[in-house]
């Protein structure tokens, strides 16, 4: 199980919301030149918030610890890469004997088309890759003194 901590921000209406405890990297020491470092300064910690159903003890302010499956992680990247290159390429190969400009755009209606089943087959698995609460704020602070 791949784990993350998360801080409750809000809960309303039995969905409370969650936003990352140390958002994409900057912990480390090559930081200044780190990519996903410039990101996470560029993007607010709300832009990366999730939802989930609200369980009973949790407040507002907590920190929780989060679990997704192993496989879910490598499944989801797959999903959301693999039919959008195969679209691509594929748009591409259907019009090799025309020109360039058609090409492209034949490409470009195939990365559409590709992205397109990404998110169809995504809202239809999403249940199963979403995040699920295994231990709350005192557990997560015994686990970090050990």
């Amino acid at each position: 199980m791949v784990r993350e901590q998360a801080r409750i921000v809000s809960i309303a209406a039995g969905r409370m919301r969650l936003v990352p405890v140390a958002a994409a990297c900057g912990g480390c020491s090559h930081s200044g030149g780190c990519g996903m470092a410039r990101l996470a300064e560029l993007l607010p910690a709300e832009r990366n918030a999730l939802e989930l159903p609200a369980s009973d003890g949790h407040q507002v302010g907590d920190v929780i610890e989060l679990a997704l499956p192993d496989g879910a992680l490598l499944l989801a990247s797959l999903l959301a890469y693999l039919p959008a290159l195969v679209g691509l390429i594929a748009g591409a190969a259907l019009s090799a004997t025309a020109g360039a400009p058609l090409q492209v755009l034949t490409a470009l209606v195939g990365l559409a088309a590709g992205l397109g089943c990404s998110r169809l087959i995504g809202r239809r698995h999403f249940r199963r890759w979403r995040p699920v609460v295994v231990a709350g704020a005192g557990a997560v602070a015994t686990r970090n003194q050990e």
